[in-house]
C-alpha cells in the first residue's frame, strides 16, 4: 500500500517527468511575455451548477511556447469540470491549486499567436476577486524544477498591489452583461441582484441629509447631553487620579499632552479619574461603566468609573468629544450592552503584520471593542511561533512551488511560485507578546484560535515534514510524536475549499499530544502579560474525513469512550479538547458547527471547562439554520452572535463585480445593514435570501427547529469577522473592515429604542431606525472617518449616488460630509461637488468620493 505522503512525492515526480526542453532564460521570457486573459462568459448556463469561462494565452514573448515540457500552475476557487479543447488538460492538485498542461495534441504557440479555449467550472464567479492572481510556469532544467511568474497575471502593478480589484487584476475581463454578474437566472432560481447604478445609489441615500453642528460619540452612550460652551485644555491642566486608576490617568494624559499628578490643590483646570457608582435606566452597573462630566463653569472634568475599564472608556468618549484642544460641556452616563464586543481577524489566508495588529488595536479601543479573536492557523498557513514545534512556522508559514510541501505549503490563493509578502509570515514569540502588551493596555483580550480538527492542512503538512526529517535520521519515535496523519487512510473527500487532506486524525494519540503542546505554547506566550483565558479550537467545516482510516476503524471497534461510529468522532475530539484546555485552566471557544452535528448540540455535561462558547455564524435565512444561536444558548453554551448576514466583513459592500470579497452568505453587506442588526430578535433581521428575494421573520420561523431564545443570559455579545482570501494588503484590509466595524461597535455597546425585541413582542420601528442611521452616518461622515483618514486608516470610500435633473447634477453620499467630486471630461479632470450649489452639466458625467489622496470607484451619470 502506498502511503499518502509518499504518494504525494511520487505525484510530484510525475508532474515533472516529461521531456522538458525549456531553458531558464526562455522560461523567464515566456513568463514575461505570455499574456493571459481570463473571462467569465456565462454563470446562468446550468442554473447554479456550473459556469462557462474562457482562457486566452497570447505569446508576446521572444520565445515559442513549445508543444511540451511546461505546465501552468494557478489558484482557482471553483472546481474545474470540463475543458473544451483536447490540446490542454487541467488537473486538480489540492485546495485551490490547479495545473494546466499540454497534451500530445498541443502545437507550439509561436510568437504573436493566441490560443483560446472555453471551460466549465463549478458554481459561479460574479466578481473579479473570485479570480486569483500570480499564475506561473513550471519546467525542468538539469533535473531541477524551474518556475517563472506569468507577469500578465501579477497583482503587483508598478511595484504595489492596488486597492481596487479592477486595477489589481487587469488580466480579468470586465463583467458587462447580466449572465456574467448574476449567479443564476432561470424560472426556478433567479438572481435578483444587478450592479447599482448612480441613480440606484442616489435613491438608496435619499433619506439621508447633512446635519449641521452635530455633536456625538460612537458608539452611542446610554445617556449623553452636550452643550455649546467649551473648556480649552492647555499646559495649566493636569490629570489626577484615585488609587487604582493611575494607568488610565497616564493614558489620557498622554493622549492630551498633559501631566499626571496623584493630587493637586487646584480646584480648576483638572481632570480627575476615580471610582464612582453608575446607574443606567435605574439599574446599578458593575462592569465597564462610567460617568463623565465636563463642567465649563468650574473648568473641571470628572470621570467616575466602576472599574479600570470604565475609566478607560470614559477617556475614549472624552477624546471623541475633543475638537482640537476644546471640549464642550457634557454629561455622559454609560455602560455597555454586551461585555463581549469583538472582531475575529483571519491572519492566515493572507498575513496581517504585527504593525497592522497594533494599529487595529488602537482603532478597536476607540470604538470600545474589547475582544480580538485572532485566527492563527488554518489550511493555508500557521502564523504563530510555538517553541517546541519549529516546523509549524518553518514550513507552515510559507507558500511556494513545492508539490511535496516539505519546505513550504503550496501557493494557495494566488501566492505565486515564491510566495508574496502577503502570503508568507508569522508572529514571532516577541511579536505576539508585544501585541498582548498593547492589547492589555487598551483593555482588549486576545483570544487565539488554531482551527482543528478540520482546516488543518498547514499543521498536518508541517508535522509530516517533521516526520520525514526524523525518519531520515532514523528516529521513528520523534517522527511519530506529533504526527497528525494516518498514512494508510484511503478516505476520499473534499473540504469546502477543495482540500483532500485537511483533517487531523482524531483517533491518534499523537494528535492530542500535538494539541496539548500548542495550547501549552500559547499559555506560555500569554503568561505574565495577559494570562490566557480562552482557547478557540475552531471546529468548523469538517468534511467527511476518517471513514477509511485503519487507525480510526480500530479505535471505533475497541474504544471504551462510547464511540461506535465515525459520525461520533467529532464529538469525541471536542470532548478531548475540552479536557486538555481545562487542564490548562482555560475556557473553550469554537464555531457553532464545532459544537454540534446535524444541528444536534453536543451534551454540555461532557465539557469540563468552566465555560464553553460558540460563535453563531451560519444564518442564511432560507436554509433553516438560523436557529443555531438559540439552539446553543438554550442548551447552556455561551453564544457570540457572529452572523454572516450582517457581520462578515469580507463580503462586498455592493453587488458589483468590481467590489472585493466573497458573497456566499448575503450578496453584499453595507454599513447600514450592519448598523440595523437587532440582537434581541434574531429572526427579525431576516431581509433577503441569497438570491435577493424578500424573506420575512415568519418564513424563517417556519423552518426553524428552535423558535425562541429561552436563556438570554447565555448570549455573550457580538463579533464581526474578516476572512482574508481576497484581502491581501493593509489598505484592502482596512477598507473591508471600516466603516462596517464601527456599526458593529454601535450595536454591541448601545441598545437603540427602535430595535425589535422578540420576548417583549416589540417590532422594529423603521422610521426611528432610519432617523438614527442618519445621525450615525453623519457622525461618521463628518467626524469619525475624517479622524481615521488623519490616522492613516484606509477606510472604504463609497461610490456616491447621482442623477442629472433638468441639466443639474445632484449627488449624495451614504455618509453625509464625505467629499464628492465630478468630472465632465471622462475623468481627465475633477471638480469638487457643492451640494448647496449643484453644477449645471451635460451627460455623461462621472462622480467619485475622495478623502485625502484617495478616491473611490467612479460611477457614470447619464
Amino acid at each position: 500500500m502506498i502511503k499518502k505522503s509518499l504518494l504525494s512525492i511520487a505525484l510530484a515526480a510525475a508532474c515533472c517527468s516529461q521531456a522538458y526542453a525549456i531553458t531558464p532564460a526562455n522560461l523567464s521570457q515566456l513568463g514575461s511575455g505570455l499574456d493571459v486573459t481570463y473571462s467569465v462568459l456565462d454563470n446562468t448556463q446550468d442554473e447554479w451548477r456550473t459556469f462557462r469561462g474562457s482562457l486566452s494565452l497570447t505569446n508576446n514573448s521572444a520565445t515559442d511556447l513549445p508543444a511540451s515540457g511546461w505546465a501552468i500552475y494557478f489558484s482557482h476557487i471553483r472546481m474545474f469540470k470540463t475543458v473544451a479543447t483536447s490540446a490542454l488538460k487541467v488537473t486538480h492538485v489540492n485546495g485551490d491549486i490547479f495545473k494546466l498542461e499540454p497534451t500530445s495534441q498541443f502545437q507550439p504557440l509561436k510568437q504573436g499567436e493566441t490560443f483560446s479555449f472555453e471551460f466549465d467550472a463549478g458554481d459561479w464567479q460574479v466578481a473579479k476577486t473570485d479570480i486569483m492572481p500570480n499564475w506561473y510556469l513550471v519546467s525542468e532544467d538539469k533535473g531541477q524544477e524551474i518556475t517563472a511568474l506569468i507577469t500578465s497575471t501579477s497583482n503587483t502593478i508598478n511595484g504595489k498591489v492596488p486597492v481596487k480589484p479592477g486595477d489589481e487584476l487587469p488580466f480579468v475581463s470586465d463583467f458587462t452583461s447580466a449572465k456574467q454578474w448574476k449567479r443564476y437566472n432561470s424560472s426556478a432560481l433567479a438572481d435578483h441582484y444587478d450592479p447599482f447604478t448612480a441613480k440606484d445609489r442616489y435613491e438608496r441615500n435619499a433619506d439621508l441629509n447633512k446635519i449641521d453642528n452635530l455633536a456625538g460619540v460612537v458608539p452611542t452612550p446610554a445617556a449623553i447631553t452636550v452643550g455649546t460652551e467649551t473648556v480649552t485644555l492647555n499646559n495649566n491642566w493636569v490629570v489626577t487620579f484615585d488609587n487604582g486608576y493611575q494607568e488610565q490617568a497616564e493614558y489620557l494624559a498622554k493622549q492630551l499632552g498633559l501631566q499626571t499628578v496623584n493630587w493637586t490643590p487646584a480646584t480648576s483646570n483638572t481632570i480627575h479619574i476615580g471610582w464612582g457608582s453608575v446607574t443606567v435606566d435605574g439599574q446599578q452597573k458593575w462592569a465597564e461603566a462610567y460617568n463623565l462630566d465636563v463642567n465649563t463653569t468650574t473648568s473641571t472634568i470628572k470621570i467616575k468609573a466602576v472599574d479600570q475599564a470604565g475609566a478607560f472608556y470614559a477617556a475614549q468618549t472624552l477624546l471623541q468629544l475633543k475638537d482640537g484642544m476644546a471640549i464642550p460641556s457634557a454629561n455622559v452616563t454609560d455602560a455597555p450592552r454586551f461585555h463581549y464586543r469583538g472582531l475575529s481577524i483571519d491572519t492566515i489566508r493572507n498575513f496581517r503584520s504585527k504593525d497592522s495588529m497594533l494599529q487595529l488595536l488602537e482603532q478597536m479601543a476607540t470604538l470600545k471593542l474589547n475582544k480580538l479573536h485572532l485566527r492563527l492557523a488554518d489550511d493555508e498557513g500557521w502564523r504563530i511561533e510555538i517553541a517546541d514545534l519549529p516546523e509549524l512556522t518553518e514550513v507552515g508559514s510559507k507558500r511556494c512551488h513545492d508539490i511535496t510541501e516539505q519546505k513550504c505549503l503550496l501557493p494557495f490563493l494566488g501566492a505565486g511560485p515564491n510566495g508574496t509578502a502577503e502570503s508568507n509570515g508569522f508572529f514571532s514569540a516577541e511579536d505576539y507578546r508585544e501585541i498582548l502588551r498593547v492589547a492589555k493596555n487598551l483593555n482588549i483580550e486576545v483570544i487565539p484560535e488554531l482551527d482543528m480538527p478540520g482546516h488543518a492542512h498547514a499543521a498536518i503538512k508541517s508535522m509530516e515534514a517533521r516526520y520525514h526529517n526524523f525518519m531520515k535520521q532514523g528516529d521513528a519515535a520523534k517522527a511519530n510524536e506529533y504526527l497528525l496523519t494516518d498514512f494508510n487512510d484511503k478516505t476520499e473527500y473534499h473540504s469546502v475549499q477543495m482540500f483532500n487532506d485537511n483533517a487531523m486524525n482524531v483517533c491518534m494519540e499523537s494528535t492530542y499530544k500535538f494539541v496539548d503542546t500548542v495550547v501549552a505554547g500559547l499559555v506560555a506566550l500569554h503568561q505574565d502579560i495577559q494570562p490566557l483565558k480562552t482557547f478557540h479550537f475552531g471546529g468548523d467545516e469538517i468534511a467527511g474525513a476518517w471513514k477509511d482510516s485503519p487507525i480510526c476503524q480500530d479505535f471505533i471497534a475497541n474504544n471504551n469512550k462510547g464511540v461506535t461510529d465515525v459520525s461520533e468522532l467529532s464529538r469525541y475530539f471536542v470532548e478531548r479538547i475540552s479536557t486538555i484546555t481545562a487542564n490548562h485552566g482555560l475556557n473553550l471557544g469554537g464555531w457553532e458547527d464545532g459544537l454540534m452535528h446535524n444541528n444536534k448540540v453536543y451534551p454540555p455535561s461532557q465539557m469540563v471547562n468552566k465555560q464553553v462558547a460558540g460563535n453563531a455564524w451560519q444564518n442564511i435565512w432560507e436554509w433553516g439554520v438560523a436557529d443555531r444561536a438559540y439552539n446553543l444558548a438554550n442548551n447552556g453554551y455561551g453564544v457570540v452572535y457572529n452572523q454572516a448576514s450582517h457581520f462578515y466583513f469580507d463580503h462586498p459592500y455592493e453587488p458589483d463585480p468590481e467590489e472585493r470579497g466573497y458573497y456566499w452568505a448575503p450578496r453584499f453587506t453595507d454599513t447600514r445593514k450592519s448598523f440595523g442588526f437587532m440582537p434581541d430578535d434574531l429572526f427579525a433581521n431576516a431581509d433577503f435570501t441569497r438570491a435577493g428575494v424578500p424573506i420575512t421573520k415568519e418564513e424563517v420561523l417556519a423552518k426553524a427547529g428552535v423558535k425562541s431564545l429561552e436563556r438570554p443570559e447565555n448570549v455573550l455579545g457580538l463579533q464581526g469577522s474578516i476572512w482574508a482570501e481576497t484581502i491581501r494588503t493593509e489598505e484592502q484590509f482596512e477598507g473591508m473592515l471600516f466603516p462596517r466595524a464601527i456599526a458593529l461597535a454601535e450595536r454591541a455597546w448601545h441598545t437603540a429604542p427602535w430595535e425589535a425585541h422578540d420576548k417583549n413582542k416589540v417590532a422594529a420601528d423603521e422610521p426611528a431606525r432610519n432617523a438614527d442611521y442618519n445621525r450615525f452616518a453623519n457622525l461618521l461622515g463628518q467626524q469619525i472617518l475624517p479622524d481615521m483618514e488623519t490616522d492613516g486608516i484606509s477606510f472604504n470610500l463609497p461610490v456616491p449616488g447621482a442623477v442629472i435633473e433638468a441639466g443639474v447634477l445632484k449627488a449624495n453620499s451614504p455618509f453625509p460630509g464625505l467629499a464628492i467630486e465630478y468630472s465632465t471630461d471622462n475623468g481627465q479632470s475633477w471638480q469638487a461637488y457643492d451640494q448647496a450649489n449643484p453644477p449645471a452639466v451635460a451627460a455623461p458625467v462621472k462622480v467619485r468620493t475622495v478623502s485625502g489622496e484617495r478616491s473611490s470607484r467612479t460611477a457614470s451619470v447619464n
